[in-house]
This record gives structure tokens, C-alpha cells and sequence, in this order.
């Protein structure tokens, strides 16, 4: 090869590889462009998605031992509070209503309670104001529940089948407390259709008892019996007592010389002759 054609060819190479360093001279720069204009916009978004003022966090922030046990505190005490407002009111709702649907009153002394409806034979004499669920009624004659296993039938002329109260419960338990000296039961309603049980437990067992065809009746040497159907305290009676007080109840529902019987909301106190003295009965009253 003679000189000149070394020199072209020299010569272009020398422009190819200009060429060449041209092209990634060119690569290079837009590549930094590239990498500038994508540096800055994730440096923008960034900032804008971390700023305070407008950003708005998912993560919980951590809870502490002492806000969590707090929370269960609380939520405990509502809940507690909750299930209470509910037995308060369920409890009161059942207070409210009487235990018998529909009842029956007697209204007078040693009424006679017979075997049928035919009047064959005479099974248990009830006290005024004693108070039966009514089973039905038929031909003159009313058909009651006298205790869980005795059932009797008695004219519908001894009964009523409602009675309105004629004086408050309060009115009659201050009454009561008026007549009777040295009262030796302390709050004797709160046990008045409750078990035997719970009177016993806190003033001894009763082991003087008789027993007709519906009732156990419990003495006290204390001048007081019990009056007990099924297990459960319908009345106490104290002996002994005395009358004259009574009158501050205004009128009875009735008044005869075998016994007096004055109506409350959920109580009866009842007046009987006992030997030249008084005999006073507090009893329950489930028809209310």
C-alpha cells in the first residue's frame, strides 16, 4: 500500500472513531438527563408525600400497656354497667307483675273450700283475704290452686276477684311497727315469699309446727308464728298485739267481729280475736 492510500486510510479511521466517541458523548449526556429529570421528580414526589402538614398516616401509632388496660377497664365498667341497667330492669318488670294471673280474694273467715263442685266435702277452711290462683269457674262455684298439690272449688259469693289497694305498703308496715311491742323481727316483709330458709338462717330454726291441708305453721317462742305453703313464707302473725293503732289505716276492705283485713299495694295486714286478744297477720299478696 503506497503512502497516500495509508494516509486515507488513517484518516477514516480517524473520523470513525470520532464518530464513535461522538455517539457516546451523546449516550452519556442523555443518559445524565435522564438520571437528572428522575433524581428530581422522586426527590418532588418525596416531599409531597411525606409532608406533615398534608400527609395522612395508616400506621397506628404504638399503644402502650397502661392505654390498653384502661380501654379493657372501661369497656368492662360499660359492659358491667349495661348488663346491670338490663337485670335492674328485668327484675323491676317481674316485681311489677303479680304471680298469679288471675286470682281470687276471700272475703270472709273460716270460708269453706270443698272437695268438687258438688260441694261433697269440706277440705280446708280459708282466711280472709287469703289470696288463690283461679284454675276456672263453673255453675256458681270458682275452682282455685290452694298450694302446689291441693286444688278446691268454694262458692263464687266468698270470693272477689279484685280487690283495690285502700292504703300504701310503707303506711301499713309503720302500722305494724306501732302495734306491736318489742318487735323482734327486723324487716319481716323482706322475708314474705321467700324460702323458710332464709328466715331461719338468721333468727334459728322453728321447731314447734302444725300443719292443716295447705299451710305449715312455724311458732316462735318470741310471741310470733310463720306461715308457710310450698317452703315459702306467706305470712307472720304475732299474738298478742294490739288493735288500737289500727285505726290510722282508715277504712278495711272488711270489718267483721272474726277478723279485720286492710289491703296494700303487695301487702295485707289482717286483724283477728285471739282469746281476748289480737292476733295481727303481715301477709304477701301474689294476685298484685
Amino acid at each position: 500500500m503506497s503512502q497516500n492510500e495509508q494516509q486515507k486510510e488513517q484518516d477514516r479511521l480517524s473520523r470513525k472513531e470520532r464518530r464513535k466517541q461522538k455517539r457516546n458523548r451523546r449516550s452519556v449526556a442523555l443518559g445524565g438527563i435522564l438520571a437528572t429529570v428522575l433524581i428530581v421528580g422522586g426527590w418532588g414526589y418525596m416531599v409531597s408525600t411525606n409532608d406533615a402538614s398534608q400527609a395522612t398516616s395508616t400506621v397506628e401509632s404504638p399503644k402502650t400497656v397502661g392505654s390498653e388496660q384502661e380501654k379493657d377497664t372501661k369497656d368492662t365498667k360499660k359492659s358491667a354497667s349495661t348488663d346491670q341497667k338490663k337485670k335492674d330492669k328485668k327484675a323491676k318488670k317481674k316485681a311489677d307483675k303479680p304471680e298469679i294471673s288471675q286470682a281470687a280474694w276471700v272475703t270472709r273467715p273460716f270460708a269453706d273450700v270443698y272437695q268438687d263442685a258438688n260441694r261433697s266435702s269440706v277440705i280446708y277452711k280459708a282466711d280472709l283475704g287469703d289470696v288463690y290462683e283461679i284454675l276456672d269457674a263453673e255453675n256458681g262455684m270458682v275452682h282455685l290452686k290452694l298450694s302446689d298439690a291441693v286444688e278446691g272449688y268454694i262458692p263464687e259469693t266468698d270470693v272477689r276477684m279484685d280487690v283495690p289497694s285502700s292504703v300504701k305498703d310503707k303506711t301499713l308496715l309503720d302500722t305494724l311497727s306501732q302495734v306491736v311491742a318489742n318487735q323482734p323481727i327486723e324487716k319481716p316483709e323482706q322475708y314474705l315469699g321467700q324460702p323458710l330458709e332464709k328466715f331461719e338462717a338468721k333468727y334459728g330454726k322453728l321447731g314447734n309446727t302444725q300443719k292443716d291441708a295447705v299451710n305449715t305453721y312455724h311458732f316462735s317462742n318470741a310471741g310470733y308464728l310463720l306461715v308457710v305453703s310450698d317452703g315459702i313464707v306467706e305470712a307472720i302473725d304475732w299474738t298478742n298485739a294490739s288493735a288500737s293503732g289500727l285505726s290510722a289505716l282508715g277504712e278495711p276492705v272488711v270489718e267483721t267481729s272474726y277478723g279485720t283485713w286492710y289491703q296494700g299495694e303487695k301487702l295485707q295486714l289482717k286483724a283477728f280475736p285471739d282469746n281476748g286478744s289480737t292476733r295481727l297477720r303481715l301477709a304477701r299478696d301474689p294476685g298484685k
